[in-house]
């Protein structure tokens, strides 16, 4: 009797433990995979007396040089050329006031930023684009914690494009950030990821 009350305790312990290891093993799993952890992020500026002139919603997308790589070459035959083929929607832009980018008039509103990878057989630079789009719901955004995959939103109308050059030698970080700087009528849009800072200039009106 005592025999058989000890196997059960045994059996019973064993399967907590295993049962304990599973979870474990998952959560690690989990854990290692940082994509799974992007949450969204918010940086907001004021502007010529106005509150929360321009705000920015973006993902802290894990830092990849391997992955930049491609989308900054155009080359990845890794991959058979997924990361080098589409574009890489890395912010919501909200406009409370008018504003230029690059000399194109952006009115007050919703706008995708995305990157296009180079593009070597049709000689393009990779660029970066302002692109006006409606959210599917008032103050919804595109961005989905969680998803790097996300893709740029369908109704998305470039008004802005240009050459991108994500210049070396910012401080080494393990994500993306986004910042917004106020700088006498401009509002610096600064995207820092890995040890690469992109400048984009919005002129409010």
């Amino acid at each position: 009797m005592k025999n058989r009350t000890l196997v059960r305790s045994l059996i019973k312990t064993l399967s907590l433990a295993v049962l304990l290891s599973l979870s474990l093993t998952g959560a690690f799993a989990q854990g290692m995979d940082k994509r799974k952890q992007t949450t969204v992020q918010t940086a907001t500026v004021d502007h010529s007396g106005m509150k929360n002139a321009v705000s920015v919603r973006y993902l802290n997308l894990p830092w990849g040089e391997a992955t930049f790589g491609y989308i900054e070459s155009g080359v990845d035959p890794r991959n058979s050329g997924y990361y080098s083929s589409r574009s890489w929607p890395v912010a919501h832009l909200t406009l409370a006031h008018a504003a230029t980018h690059d000399g194109k008039k952006l009115e007050p509103g919703d706008y995708v930023v995305f990157i296009t990878p180079k593009n070597p057989s049709k000689n393009s630079p990779m660029t970066v684009s302002i692109a006006a789009f409606k959210p599917a719901a008032e103050g919804g955004t595109f961005l989905k914690a969680g998803n790097v995959f996300v893709e740029t939103p369908a109704d998305a109308k470039v008004i802005s494009q240009r050459p991108a050059t994500f210049a070396k030698g910012a401080p080494m970080i393990d994500h993306l950030q986004v910042a917004l700087d106020s700088k006498g009528k401009d509002v610096l849009l600064k995207l820092h990821y890995g040890d690469r800072m992109l400048t984009e200039t919005l002129t409010l009106n």
